[in-house]
């Protein structure tokens, strides 16, 4: 069954592809989420029609997405923690801590963005990938550092 998806779906496509799926998929998942709509000649007619708005679209969304890549790379984040004898932190750092501090410095990004494989729970520099959108990566560089007491 083609479908044209309505938002992006993770190992699928992005908004506004047209794609060749099983019928049980579409039946049980994209249609009943809204995540997709049947390609049929008139969806596929005004999904035709609106293919240059989309493609204009996605070139600003990319440019904006790229502009915030490049201010992440410049960012060096400190965060100060109660730490411990060797290091160990009491608790860690999470992601949540991580996009909230960079929501402060004025980067507006969602925190799922970012990719910490595990909590943070101990003293020094890390790097954390940050993915804005497909093809578009960026390294944030996250030093945790002891708490002044």
């Amino acid at each position: 069954m083609k479908v044209i998806l309505k938002r992006d779906v993770k190992g699928l496509g992005r908004e506004g592809d047209l794609k060749e799926v099983k019928d049980g998929y579409s039946r049980n998942f994209l249609l009943p989420t809204g995540a997709a709509v049947v390609a049929d000649k008139g969806a596929v007619a005004n999904w035709e029609r609106h293919k240059d708005q989309r493609e204009v679209r996605d070139r600003s969304v990319r440019a904006e997405a790229e502009a915030t890549a490049e201010k992440i790379r410049q960012l060096k984040l400190q965060i100060p923690v109660k730490a411990g004898e060797r290091g160990r932190l009491f608790g860690a750092v999470t992601g949540h801590q991580i996009g909230d501090l960079i929501n402060r410095e004025g980067i507006e990004l969602d925190r799922h963005a970012l990719h910490l494989r595990e909590p943070i729970k101990a003293l020094g520099e890390y790097k954390v990938e940050v993915r804005l959108m497909p093809g578009v990566d960026a390294v944030l560089n996250v030093s945790v550092v002891a708490e002044a007491s």
